[in-house]
């Protein structure tokens, strides 16, 4: 499944696109992978292709990134 990686904004800006991976748990890897290099703000939305909830990447003061399912 290929996974969308969006800004956390009104806006919701594409940043990112993976290719395909093998579940939930690939698509946060890569995910936080990309965002400990690349991120600028400090809320993304990880969106999988389909009729899937999206998945809200949060930073923390610390620097960690945290994968919350949304419903």
């Amino acid at each position: 499944m290929e996974y969308r990686l969006l800004r956390g904004d009104a806006e919701g800006a594409l940043v990112a696109r993976s290719e395909s991976l093998d579940g939930e748990l690939a698509a946060v890897t890569w995910a936080r992978s990309w965002l400990e290099q690349h991120a600028d703000h400090d809320r993304y939305r990880l969106e999988p292709s389909g009729c899937h909830h999206p998945i809200l990447m949060v930073r923390t003061v610390a620097g960690n990134w945290y994968a919350i399912p949304q419903k």
